[in-house]
């Protein structure tokens, strides 16, 4: 096969995208990742053939990170051309032969170019988005409803897509020649073309999804030989695993303040730890001899050395913590993270989720809680571990394209 794989965002949207185009590699087939220009050298250390896509968003949300509403607003007048720039560099793509899509829906081009190539496409979903269920609302909603509305609550999906529908819509007819009207994702995904890139252990699929709905598993990047930096492998070695704390992509608006909150709750918890600063969710200054300040790391490799994660709640942090099988302590931002943030609380291997203000009494009690989690966190890691949703998603995306006309 030649899939195409789309994907925008950052590093959390691409690397799951990279872990199964490494899998379609490693199944004999012709994997094709299209994806933000920063992550080409991830793509080219796998071997894997790579389309770079605009990333002018992803520099102006660099750019505009807590300098306020004004800087937020001034930039949202220009994300109409950069989107138009995006979608562009996504109808090139159809000069490349493809049997199927996988895409992210933030990409917005994805169905439109497998439409225009006449191929099979399916979303590759990180989290539960389009397809309704009783079960539960919408993790994206951002109030609670009562159960009775759980089912209507997913409708906030479309509404996600409309402030976009007309620049997809020129963009359909004018770069790729086809009708202006089209379906909204959620249709495409209700008819069948999906992958939920998820373990089942996480969250399992509710009784009212169709089978070919249920979720593969995680999406993992395969093992590699990275080697830490000296400074690392030396903190790690003296003395007893350390919490690690770091928030990814998520901005508290204060990353000072945010990081002051973070020491002062560590020491009190009476641990060691380890900082990423991320994309400048945490600005540390000075630390603690017994703080050590990474720009980041594979959490595949450091989080099985440490004792308790500190995060935001982001899908690849809770797989990467979960495979680790240690306990979780989440103070989630936006977007799906308090949904996540719930499950883990639930599922028992994390204390409840640290909401509104983090304070330094607040996260020391709930690292202390977290700790007492352990055997639980590493029981789920077990049946985590035996999954292999990559090999389960390319099952699926052969037959998508064994299924072809």
């Amino acid at each position: 096969m030649r899939p195409l794989l789309i994907t925008v965002g950052s590093r959390g949207d691409v690397q799951p995208y990279l872990a199964l185009a490494c899998g379609l590699l490693a199944a004999g087939h012709r994997p094709l990742l299209a994806a933000p220009r920063r992550f080409e050298p991830l793509a080219a250390a796998r071997g894997v053939d790579f389309a770079p896509l605009n990333d002018e968003m992803l520099a102006l949300q660099d750019k505009v990170q807590g300098q306020g509403v004004r800087a937020a607003i001034t930039a949202a007048r220009t994300v109409r051309p950069m989107l138009r720039r995006l979608l562009d560099d996504q109808a090139a793509l159809t000069a490349h032969e493809a049997d199927v899509v996988v895409y992210h829906p933030k990409s917005l081009g994805g169905p439109h170019v497998a439409e225009k190539l006449g191929v099979p496409a399916l979303a590759g979903l990180l989290l539960p988005l389009y397809l309704p269920t009783a079960a539960f609302p919408s993790p994206i909603l951002p109030v609670r409803v009562p159960r009775a509305l759980n089912r209507a609550s997913w409708r906030v999906s479309s509404a996600v897509e409309a402030p976009y529908r007309g620049t997809v819509r020129d963009w359909r007819a004018e770069a790729l020649g086809l009708p202006r009207r089209f379906p909204p994702v959620a249709d495409l995904v209700e008819g069948g073309g999906v992958l939920h890139a998820w373990s089942p252990h996480l969250l399992p699929a509710p009784a009212d999804w169709p089978a070919q709905a249920h979720p593969t598993g995680f999406w993992a990047m395969p093992a590699d030989d990275w080697q830490p930096p000296e400074r690392l492998a030396r903190f790690l070695d003296a003395g007893d695993p350390p919490i690690y704390a770091g928030f990814g992509s998520s901005f508290s608006g204060d990353p000072e303040a945010l990081t002051s909150a973070v020491l002062e709750g560590v020491r009190l918890s009476g641990h060691r730890a380890i900082l990423a600063t991320g994309w400048g969710a945490l600005r540390p200054g000075s630390q603690p001899d017994d703080v050590l300040v990474v720009e980041e790391a594979p959490h595949a490799w450091l989080l099985p050395r440490v004792s308790v994660a500190v995060h935001h709640g982001g899908i690849g942090t809770v797989a990467a913590a979960l495979r680790a099988g240690i306990p979780q302590v989440v103070r989630p931002f936006l977007g799906d993270q308090p949904f996540w943030a719930e499950r883990l609380n639930h599922l028992g291997v994390a204390p409840p989720p640290i909401t509104g203000r983090l304070t330094p009494g607040r996260l020391a009690a709930a690292i202390e809680n977290a700790v007492a989690l352990a055997p639980a966190a590493r029981a789920l890691a077990t049946p985590i571990r035996a999954e292999d949703g990559i090999a389960a998603a390319v099952t699926r995306i052969t037959r998508a394209d064994a299924a072809r006309p």
